[in-house]
């Protein structure tokens, strides 16, 4: 994997995994568009089968099944009056325009 992110976003990432008590941040796809993949991004723990790759003193894994669509991928953190969020973009999903909240929490994950 190769994960880019510039400082504002890496500070955005530390706070998150801070606050919430995480280890790693988790990149998956949680299905399939018109556009591709639909990306996500979750505060998680790392498991038996998980890609991880350490960028910035930030844990990222990513399960082995999904690895591929993660190759090359670019993560933007923006805040507005919406809230927090993330853009993940990857070379698949380079015109995507999906963003990830802070506010959704599914499974027990944090969703952001």
């Amino acid at each position: 994997m190769n994960i880019s992110f510039d400082e504002i976003t890496e500070n955005a990432f530390k706070k998150q995994l801070l606050e919430k008590n995480k280890s790693s941040v988790r990149l998956l796809i949680k299905g399939f568009g018109w556009g591709g993949p639909i990306l996500g991004i979750v505060l998680d723990e790392q498991q038996e089968d998980d890609i991880l790759e350490r960028v910035k003193g930030i844990n990222f894994i990513v399960d082995n099944e999904s690895s591929f669509v993660f190759e090359d991928t670019k993560i933007m953190y923006a805040k507005s009056i919406f809230g927090e969020s993330f853009k993940v973009l990857t070379a698949d999903t380079s015109n995507s325009s999906c963003w990830y909240l802070n506010s959704i929490e599914k499974n027990k994950r944090l969703y952001f």
